[in-house]
């Protein structure tokens, strides 16, 4: 088969007319690198070869697209190409491509997802080291980022976070310390740094939410009890949400 004609369809693209009446659409790459400005003659072989090729740098496109929003991990790339339906050994050899050219480095991806983590959003260490797993990026260098995290940073951080929602929670001493407790933990902080934080802060009970409390349960109960029997009720209730008898005591003085 012979070339007989060239025509630009596209920045990067070509569709070539051959004598048979057939065409093909190849990238410009592909082009130049089979010398078929110069050649202009396709056999069979060369034309499973120029497939193959042309389907590579299809997909070497659609990655480099994906990694131009932002730095990606090699297991996401890979995902996403094979959401796009690219083959196996395909993905193998666009993958290998994009490290060499320095489109894929999980060192640098993840270096730059600790800082954007501890600086933008409140994940600690534990769910940073998490999430990275989660990227598919090597031990090796998980431990290597997360070995290099300016430790009195996170503390500051933590002990910011506890302070905002300590200000915010309602409820009992009790029960405050609890959910904080299990939200950092959540959060990826270590156990001991948040009950050493909590322990140092002063969680004063919100009385007028405690008396909102009690309203609500008397309210709700008086018409089933007797007065006695209503009265242990609601302190049961409330002593299940962290309150202490002195919370209560308080409040029946006022």
């Amino acid at each position: 088969m012979k070339i007989i004609k060239f025509k630009k369809t596209s920045k990067d693209k070509y569709k070539l007319y051959l004598d048979n009446g057939e065409s093909l659409s190849l990238f410009e790459d592909v082009i130049v690198n089979n010398n078929l400005l110069l050649t202009k003659q396709i056999d069979n072989e060369l034309l499973d070869k120029l497939n193959y090729q042309n389907n590579e740098q299809h997909a070497y496109v659609i990655a480099i697209k994906y990694l131009s929003i932002k730095m990606r991990s090699k297991k996401e790339v890979s995902e996403y190409l094979i959401k796009k339906g690219v083959e196996e050994n395909v993905i193998t050899e666009v993958i290998n491509r994009l490290i060499k050219d320095g489109y894929i480095n999980d060192l640098a991806f993840s270096k730059a997802y600790v800082n954007d983590a501890l600086l933008l959003s409140n994940d600690g260490p534990y769910k940073i080291k998490n999430n990275l797993i989660k990227y598919g990026v090597k031990q090796e260098i998980i431990d290597e980022v997360i070995n290099d995290i300016d430790l009195n940073l996170v503390n500051q951080k933590l002990n910011n976070l506890i302070e905002k929602q300590i200000r915010i929670k309602k409820g009992s001493f009790n029960m405050i310390k609890v959910k904080l407790l299990n939200y950092f933990y959540n959060l990826g902080y270590d156990k001991e740094s948040i009950l050493k934080k909590l322990n140092e802060c002063v969680i004063k009970v919100d009385y007028d939410h405690l008396k909102k409390e009690y309203k609500k349960l008397y309210n709700k109960y008086f018409n089933k009890y007797d007065p006695d029997k209503l009265k242990c009720m609601i302190e049961q209730k409330l002593y299940a949400k962290g309150y202490t008898k002195e919370d209560m005591d308080k409040i029946k003085e006022n």
